[in-house]
């Protein structure tokens, strides 16, 4: 009976296949590379221990960020360079926005962005014989870090500044409004916490604001109101030139949104919108 203990105490301290881990690599920058309103491409760069030989390979399987799987597809395109026991390995990342699940903003982190894969990477060559290996890699990337970065602007694409209008100037100063145009690409609607703004003309402060408790609706373009105060000693210059050119100038709506994230957090984007000023009398 003795023995009978023994050999099943040594059989259950020995993991079956199925509970082995992988030695995962790690993640180590994210590079969007193009954002539209429809969709979101970028390179995910990766250093894992084992790979498939090739420059050109495939990933099937799955991508997290932040515990929640991105809606990519089943065959993702990656492309490797092999060293002895490292492998950089960079995935072609392309996620329909309006895929996303809602779910993904509440879990979001302001500071960083938790990233996980783990699947198996393919031979391009489906006739090498090479058996698919599997991989996974994790890392935490901190956003306002090289370990993020874009080559093109973030936040430019959904918004546009539709002018700002003075319809009035008193003896101190002069009110008046801005519209911004804000376009929501996903399927659930976003909360602005914040949104400080101010009009600019000539590289000068024209008027300001500000305003909180925005809600983006989903899949379309969300017209805000925005009122703006104006010194009548900021004005006076612009004004002037506005009145002399038939009420119309050239200006810009400088702003930062900051869209709520997680547990009462905010990611600020920050918007340099081209527009129109016009003065009435």
């Amino acid at each position: 009976m003795r023995r009978l203990f023994l050999a099943a105490a040594l059989f259950l301290a020995v993991p079956a296949p199925a509970d082995q881990r992988l030695t995962c690599g790690t993640v180590e920058a994210l590079e969007i590379t193009s954002l539209t309103k429809a969709r979101l491409t970028s390179f995910l760069r990766t250093v894992l221990p084992e790979a498939p030989p090739g420059s050109k390979i495939f990933f099937e399987g799955k991508i997290d960020l932040a515990n929640t799987v991105l809606p990519v597809g089943p065959r993702m395109t990656a492309l490797a360079q092999h060293a002895e026991g490292r492998h950089e390995v960079v995935f072609l990342v392309d996620v329909e926005l309006a895929k996303l699940p809602p779910e993904l903003v509440s879990r979001l982190n302001a500071n960083a962005l938790d990233l996980t894969l783990e699947g198996n990477l393919r031979s391009s060559d489906s006739s090498s014989g090479v058996s698919p290996v599997p991989v996974c890699a994790a890392g935490v990337l901190k956003i306002g870090t090289p370990e993020i970065r874009s080559s093109v602007p973030l936040g430019q694409e959904f918004a546009r500044f539709s002018g700002a209008r003075f319809a009035g100037v008193s003896l101190s100063e002069t009110l008046g409004e801005a519209t911004i145009l804000l376009y929501n690409p996903l399927s659930f609607p976003l909360d602005v916490k914040d949104l400080v703004y101010e009009i600019q003309a000539d590289g000068r402060r024209v008027a300001s604001g500000e305003k909180h408790g925005l809600r983006i609706h989903p899949g379309r373009e969300n017209a805000i109101a925005l009122p703006v105060t104006a010194s009548n000693a900021e004005l006076l210059g612009v004004l002037a030139g506005a009145v002399a050119s038939g009420g119309r100038i050239d200006g810009r709506l400088v702003a930062t949104a900051t869209v709520k994230v997680g547990k009462d957090q905010g990611v600020t984007v920050p918007l340099n919108l081209p527009g129109t000023i016009q003065v009435t009398r």
